[in-house]
């Protein structure tokens, strides 16, 4: 399955930290952490990604090229990076490339779970879109899901305290139909609405994950993810 990873956003909360470099370049465990991200998708069996890139893009593709230094197949999608189009924006300005089906995760985060098995739920369920979800229940981030069954009810990025208990996590499955209906929303577009809507219509399937997830876009995010990768690469 092809992976899209979502890297054109302009890193204003890691500035203070890495003010002149994108955030799949910061420097993790003394790696790129684009490279920890291959490593993990790579390890599943997942070698065909789509970077969407903007501010600061052509840095990561100087870095990355086509992927095969990694052992992955790399392409790109490319933002004017002065007329930024949204995370929704960007996957529909990526049409032309996405595959029938495939997989979003963000170009700041780190998320060790299995993905074949999450691969599989998703082939295997055969509806529209599915995100992966960890019971947080507040604390890492506020939480803003709740899901009956292998459904999600309710997906609010403004939930209050003891609405959700559950958290986006930050992989969501799509099939390419699904950003095709949504070619002529304006700009920028973010991705909760899309993914709003398709709550609302009953369609997102939910695919529960038992491990943390992690973030390098904020400077305390950076340094939990470098202690934990620096004893467990």
């Amino acid at each position: 399955m092809q992976t899209v990873i979502l890297a054109g956003g302009l890193g204003t909360r890691l500035r203070s930290v890495a003010p002149d470099i994108p955030k799949a370049l910061v420097s993790v465990a003394g790696r790129p952490f684009i490279e920890h991200q291959f490593a993990l998708l790579r390890r599943h069996g997942l070698t065909r990604v789509l970077l969407c890139i903007g501010h600061l893009g052509e840095m990561i593709v100087e870095q990355v090229g086509d992927g095969a230094a990694y052992g992955m197949q790399v392409d790109y999608s490319r933002e004017d990076p002065h007329q930024l189009l949204g995370t929704g924006g960007a996957l529909l300005h990526a049409l032309p490339l996405l595959e029938e089906s495939f997989m979003v995760m963000y170009g700041d985060s780190y998320l060790p779970t299995d993905y074949r098995a999450v691969v599989a739920a998703f082939q295997q369920a055969g509806g529209k879109a599915m995100m992966t979800v960890y019971r947080n229940e507040g604390k890492w981030d506020p939480s803003n899901v709740r899901i009956a069954g292998n459904r999600v009810v309710f997906y609010s990025k403004k939930a209050k305290p003891g609405e959700a208990d559950y958290i986006d996590y930050g992989m969501t499955l799509y099939r390419r139909a699904v950003l095709e209906s949504w070619k002529d929303a304006p700009r920028p577009l973010d991705l909760a609405l899309v993914q709003s809507a398709l709550v609302a219509e009953g369609s997102m399937a939910a695919f529960e994950v038992h491990e943390r997830f992690y973030e390098v876009g904020k400077p305390e995010g950076l340094a939990e993810l470098n202690a934990l990768l620096e004893v467990r690469p």
